[in-house]
């Protein structure tokens, strides 16, 4: 329990001395140090001896390397077990997602993990999530004006092109477009127990975002071209923006609450865009 509170407030004072996140990542994101903590983030808390067969490392090295660890607030020591701090687990979070760059892995590239780190980390996260909610609202107002009209029904467009209609009036598509944006990022905060802020919760949700006003350019100029297969590739643009929806989400959900990537993108995908599809399977129009 003193160790505990020891703890604390050795982390307090690390906080209070201006120790960014980044500097903590730095300090930690190279040789044994970085094990030491994808270790214990995949395995939870360990002892010093399961520490030391694992990592097969002397055990002056190991003391060594735990002590620079816990002096950046990353880990604690408490009844002969090694656990991560909540900085452990965020910093543990990003050295994790930005592994698998070294081999360039598709889910790597097409989550756009490099960026998503960057943004939440960014001072501009407040301005480019403002921004890209305002443009999403803007947008849903506007394809609620269309005939048919668009809407967001949960995490599904339908209407106006889409290949599922269900031909709602104005007023109604609109309520129902603003009140599933409003769940979306209200749900994201709270089942994070607050960790996922609404600003971040909009990065996740990037690609869902910027996907009405995409389909109504594109219906816009088939019309106007008259070329209707880029009404077709909007509909396939609209599964893209799922999956890519699911792939941004998982890193914020990982980031965030310090859960692995795999396991946050096995359910994001299950969520945003399995039960979608299935969702557009329905056969009534």
């Amino acid at each position: 329990m003193l160790n505990a509170v020891v703890a604390g407030k050795r982390s307090n004072n690390i906080n209070s001395a201006g120790f960014s996140v980044e500097r903590t990542i730095y300090g930690v994101a190279v040789g044994r140090r970085r094990d030491i903590v994808l270790l214990l983030q995949r395995e939870g808390p360990l002892t010093l001896a399961k520490l030391r067969s694992s990592l097969g490392i002397s055990a002056s090295t190991l003391l060594f390397e735990l002590s620079a660890l816990e002096s950046l607030g990353v880990i604690r020591r408490e009844d002969s077990l090694v656990y991560l701090t909540e900085l452990g687990e965020k910093v543990a979070s990003i050295i994790s997602t930005t592994e698998p760059l070294k081999s360039l892995s598709f889910l790597s590239v097409v989550g756009l993990r490099p960026l998503v780190v960057w943004l939440l980390l960014s001072p501009y996260l407040h301005t480019a999530a403002s921004v890209l909610l305002l443009g999403w609202v803007a947008a849903l107002v506007f394809g609620a004006l269309q005939n048919p009209p668009l809407a967001l029904l949960g995490i599904a467009y339908v209407g106006h092109y889409l290949p599922l209609s269900l031909r709602l009036p104005t007023h109604y598509a609109l309520a129902l477009s603003l009140i599933s944006v409003a769940a979306l990022v209200a749900t994201s905060h709270f089942l994070t127990r607050k960790r996922v802020t609404p600003f971040k919760a909009a990065v996740g949700l990037a690609p869902l975002a910027l996907f009405p006003a995409t389909h109504l350019t594109l219906v816009y100029l088939a019309h106007m071209w008259e070329f209707p297969y880029l009404v077709t590739l909007s509909q396939v643009l609209l599964f893209l923006a799922l999956l890519l929806t699911a792939t941004m989400y998982a890193t914020v959900h990982s980031l965030e609450v310090g859960a692995t990537y795999e396991h946050a993108l096995i359910r994001t995908l299950l969520i945003f865009f399995v039960l979608p599809a299935l969702f557009y399977l329905v056969p009534f129009r």
